[in-house]
């Protein structure tokens, strides 16, 4: 050996002398190699390939090192001096020959180490390397390494893809380092779900969001809606109120619509479908896009965002069993302040004073009274929330498959009610052969809900107001046992208890989603999929009032419900990469789309003898009910297209386009157009960036593209007639008269948006950042308009008008400690403004009337260059020398008129922000969750109805009457006690912006190395809801009543049921 390297030494003497023509010649020489970690194996196999030269060395060259180069094309002496400059390693030309000798370093130190992940599994093939040199190597089958040659000072780095890099420095003295890499759940390369198909996290070049499954499921959720609420950025999601199992509003980037629904599209597995029937422990990611590029390639069903929804699926392994459970004691978050029994008759003299009536109660009463009922907490209860999942997944090469089944039990905070779902899942893939395969997926649920329906209204006719108004020298029952129907108190209003425990409204449904794809990939780079879904949802509601219940002779109704949905979707993709820095995916297909939809009811009847059958015998009643159908059926037939080019992963570029044709339209406006284009520009991988070691990545985007909605019902464009029943001789007859709406040319609504962004990740992906900044403008609004009466309609469908929405949305994330202490922090931000920009005639679109009693009128409107959903009223000017409200003079007139209402308030916030954060050591997370709305107003009919209505004898709020108008007290909150005319005003109008833990963790991860069968165990308590900073009076300021997909009434507060506290402990378990 000693006698082969003197040789060599002379060779490099000889060489270093007469090699110039050489050097020359190597140095013209380029070699492209587009890894920018490899192996020295790898290195000399790809110089030896693509050149004239050969290697020579001996067996102390370690081939297995891992060197760091720029990658790409260069010239081969660049090449050498980035993989051997500062290493152990010498290198010389001579002739075509590269002789390697390894150098004898002063510090002949060598550390072994052993890499595994979070769960105690060793990490595999993991690039171990001497930061600054080429010095490195990667873990063997069992994640061991050696490294040799470490000098004292050296810091050693760990990567491997889809893990956080790891880097420790060497001890003085140490010889064995070990490293427990962690899950990158934001590594670039991590593949996203889009509209048909898949992309590269880092080839995005449209605006989207993606949310992975542990998020979803950090608490119990009866939905994946409610499970977002504040975790994407440009996305508003609003509970309309806290009964388990209620609406929710969500909306993307604001409202696009006037008639038409608002709500974004559910895609779950690639088609539409009900997202009340998944249970969130078995979503695996939801990615939510937002803009047009990402969007359009859904046509008219993606102008209000699209939310796609991955189930976890069959994968190949061992088989694996995944268990989830908690259980959650819920409490109502904040009981309002009312007065008690002797406060309540108090109240009630007074009152009577004022108003010159004589007095209610005496003194001697008002002192013998030794009960006063506090009827929240008669109504009230803490409840529990239990949530149970198993997911059983793995299999072989060619079958994989998965089984899932889930148990969600919410009893609501008001007695009886509650919301269960059970639901079974499975997933199935066959590979018949390296060509062909074959998938399903399956999913079954069933939900049992026991409504409170009863909530809103005025003067004690539903129960959430009754429970609130009701005398406190009441009780629920007389002293017989039977149901207070209040007849001997002051006011007589529905009896809450009563209404909970005698009346039933129970709702059932059964959804089931199937379907089924063929792939056959031919040759390489192309696939054909062929896949078709079924969606069937079957519901019932049952309502019955027992003979029990006040002054009932019972009461009972059914309602039958069925929706079958028809999904098929044929897709052609096709991949190519040439010229090694070119990549092409082109994507095309067609797909059809049906729903039909059956509704039945028997309507109410009236007097049962007993209450034994309930609703399973109706024809017992002595009134029967009032039968009624329906029924609708539309269809969509589209063709879609996409083309994706990706040149050097520096420049991207996307184009889409879907036409639709619709069964909702009249003939020459079927059709509707969709397109869109995106280009990204990842400055990052440009040469004057490349080098940067502090920037990850970071990449610009802009896009355009025009999506659509059909914003009417499947007959709109059609003449229909109704029924009417006509007396003609006494007798009753049926007859067909037409629709009081005229049907007219009617085009789609358009929305077009534009769309431009940035991505930045530093430090490794340490810190990321995502910015957008979006315009989209909503044109052919449709609604309906006044006709002349000589037409013989009363109104008449129309495109009347445009609206526009624009915004700013930010994502941050990063890890700000990373040491045995790590600390994770994200906060997103959304700022979105609308406007009307045109309406027929200019002329004002009112929102529904509202009436609670004291106030009947319409609130919210839209009008040209103001925002949607304004508050429109009068403002209040103080009190009158009586202390009754005074409004304000807006014009010439004397009088108070509709004239003087002008804009009084604006539901819609001025900005959202969330924030998360996550501090972990030694196994222990604390992590928090905090929820913000700021700047949006709240219409509260709530506090008009509990605080101001002085004509009816109701209970009230304490400080009404400690603080209301009197001579002494002439700047009272409150008026004088006998005022009873009000009108809508900003008297009712709340600042309802609000900052809410919602979210408080503390997890363990219970150490499972030395477990035969758990592979991973976590244990956690939890809290939701733990406080809410806001000024706003009532139970809950994330309250909209009135919302829904088309609803015009928004930002409304009218006695909803309110929104729990729960405290919550729960495992997750993997087998």
């Amino acid at each position: 050996m000693l006698k082969l390297k003197q040789i060599l030494c002379s060779i490099l003497v000889l060489g270093s002398l007469l090699s110039s023509p050489s050097l020359w010649a190597q140095k013209e020489t380029k070699v492209n190699i587009a890894a920018r970690q490899i192996s020295l194996k790898n290195l000399i196999q790809a110089v030896e390939k693509q050149t004239d030269y050969t290697f020579v060395f001996d067996n102390s060259i370690p081939l297995s090192r891992i060197v760091s180069l720029k990658g790409g094309s260069q010239y081969l002496s660049d090449v050498l001096k980035q993989a051997f400059d500062k290493s152990d390693i010498a290198y010389e030309i001579v002739g075509k020959q590269i002789v390697l000798q390894k150098v004898q370093t002063k510090t002949n130190r060598t550390i072994s180490g052993v890499v595994k992940d979070e769960q105690g599994e060793a990490v595999i093939g993991a690039s171990v390397l001497v930061k600054g040199t080429t010095n490195g190597t990667v873990t063997d089958f069992n994640g061991k390494f050696e490294l040799q040659n470490v000098p004292e000072s050296a810091t050693i780095d760990v990567t491997f893809i889809g893990y956080a890099p790891q880097s420790k420095k060497v001890v003085a003295g140490v010889r064995s380092m070990n490293f427990v890499l962690e899950e990158d759940t934001e590594t670039l390369d991590e593949v996203v779900v889009v509209g048909y198909g898949v992309q590269r996290k880092r080839d995005l070049s449209g605006s989207i969001a993606s949310v992975k499954g542990d998020i979803i499921t950090e608490y119990a959720n009866t939905s994946v809606a409610s499970a977002l609420q504040g975790r994407v950025s440009g996305v508003q999601i609003q509970q309309t109120n806290g009964q388990p199992g209620a609406g929710i509003q969500v909306r993307v980037r604001g409202s696009n619509s006037i008639r038409g629904d608002n709500e974004p599209l559910w895609i779950i597995n690639g088609f539409p479908g009900d997202i009340n029937m998944i249970n969130t422990a078995d979503i695996e990611s939801v990615e939510v896009m937002k803009d047009a590029s990402a969007t359009a390639i859904y046509g008219s069903r993606g102008a209000n965002g699209v939310i796609l929804i991955t189930t976890k699926q069959a994968k190949e392994g061992k088989i694996t069993v995944e268990y989830n459970a908690s259980f959650g004691v819920q409490s109502l978050a904040k009981e309002l302040e009312l007065l008690d029994a002797w406060e309540y008759m108090s109240y009630l003299n007074e009152k009577a004073a004022i108003n010159n009536q004589p007095t209610i109660y005496t003194d001697e009463e008002i002192k013998s009274t030794r009960h006063s009922t506090n009827w929240q907490r008669e109504l009230f209860r803490n409840a529990l929330v239990t949530d149970h999942s198993v997911n059983v997944s793995g299999g072989t090469e060619k079958v994989q498959g998965t089984l899932g089944a889930s148990y969600f039990d919410q009893q609501g905070i008001v007695k009886e009610s509650g919301y269960k779902r059970m639901s079974i899942r499975s997933s199935l893939n066959y590979h018949i052969s390296k060509y062909v395969t074959v998938s399903s997926n399956l999913i079954f649920s069933r939900s049992n809900h026991n409504q409170m329906n009863s909530q809103g209204g005025s003067r004690g006719t539903s129960v959430i107001g009754s429970t609130l108004i009701l005398p406190p020298t009441a009780t629920p029952h007389y002293d017989d046992g039977t149901w207070n129907d209040f007849q001997t108190q002051p006011i007589a209003p529905v009896n809450p208890l009563a209404y909970v425990k005698e009346v039933d409204n129970k709702w059932y449904a059964n959804r089931i989603m199937a379907n089924a794809s063929l792939t056959i990939k031919p040759i390489d780079g192309l696939s054909i999929q062929l896949s078709a879904n079924v969606n069937n949802n079957q519901n019932r509601k049952d309502y019955y009032k027992s003979l029990q219940y006040p002054n009932s002779q019972g009461a009972a109704s059914i309602t039958f419900g069925e929706t079958v949905g028809i999904t098929s979707n044929n897709i052609i993709t096709y991949n190519k990469s040439f010229l090694k820095k070119h990549h092409l995916s082109v994507m095309g297909g067609f797909t059809y789309e049906q729903s039909t939809s059956k509704t039945a009811g028997t309507g109410t009847a009236e007097g049962f003898l007993s209450d034994v059958t309930e609703t399973y015998d109706m024809d017992a009643a002595t009134v029967k009910g009032l039968p009624t159908s329906s029924y609708s059926d539309w269809r969509l037939f589209s063709f879609l297209g996409r083309v994706n080019y990706n040149y050097a992963d520096r420049y991207l570029l996307t184009a889409s386009l879907r036409a639709d044709g619709s069964s909702r339209y009249s003939k020459g406006n079927k059709w509707g157009y969709f397109p869109s284009a995106a280009a990204a520009w990842r400055l990052s991988q440009e040469s004057f960036l490349r080098d940067v070691e502090w920037l990850s990545d970071l990449k610009f985007r802009l896009s355009y593209g025009v999506t659509g909605s059909t914003a009417i019902s499947p007959y709109s464009t059609q003449n229909t007639l109704r029924t009417e029943n006509v007396v003609f001789d006494k007798n009753t007859t049926v007859a067909y008269v037409p629709s009081d709406t005229y049907t007219g040319d009617l085009k789609w609504e358009t929305t077009s948006q534009f769309n431009v962004g940035v991505d930045l990740s530093l430090f490794n992906n340490r810190l990321r950042m995502t910015a957008d900044y979006y315009r989209k403008k909503t044109t052919d609004l449709l609604n309906n308009v006044e006709m002349p009466r000589s037409s013989g309609y009363t109104t008449a469908l129309r495109n009347i008008g445009s609206i526009r929405n624009s915004g700013f949305e930010l994502q941050l994330d990063g890890r700000i400690i990373d040491r045995a202490v790590k600390w994770d922090l994200g906060v997103n931000f959304s700022l979105n403004r609308s406007k009307v920009l045109v309406l027929s005639e200019d002329k004002d679109i009112f929102g529904g009337e509202l009436d609670n009693t004291i106030l009947k009128d319409q609130l919210n409107l839209m009008r040209v260059g103001e925002p949607m959903y304004v508050f429109y009223g009068y403002v209040e000017d103080g009190y009158d020398e009586n202390g009754h409200i005074v409004y304000k003079n807006m014009d010439d007139d004397p009088a108070i008129t509709a004239a003087d209402k002008t804009i009084i308030g604006d539901p819609n916030p001025d900005f959202l922000v969330n924030l998360t954060t996550a501090v972990s050591y030694k196994g222990f997370t604390l992590s928090a969750f905090f929820q913000s709305s700021i700047g949006n107003d709240i219409y509260s009919l709530s506090m008009a109805a509990q605080a101001y209505d002085y004509g009816y004898n109701g209970n009230t709020l304490r400080e009404v009457y400690y603080n209301h108008w009197t001579p002494e007290n002439p700047t009272a909150k409150y008026p004088n006690l006998d005022q009873t005319s009000y009108k809508m005003s900003d008297r009712f109008v709340y600042d309802g912006s609000f900052v809410r833990l919602k979210n408080l963790e503390l997890a363990y991860d219970v150490p499972c190395a030395r477990s035969k069968f758990i592979k991973r165990a976590r244990a956690y308590v939890s809290a939701q809801n733990l406080f809410t900073i806001t000024s706003y009076p009532f139970w809950d300021p994330d309250i909209n009543a009135n919302g829904g997909g088309s609803s015009m009434i928004q930002g409304v507060d009218s006695y909803c049921y309110p929104s729990a506290r729960t405290y919550t402990i729960g495992c997750r378990l993997t087998f």
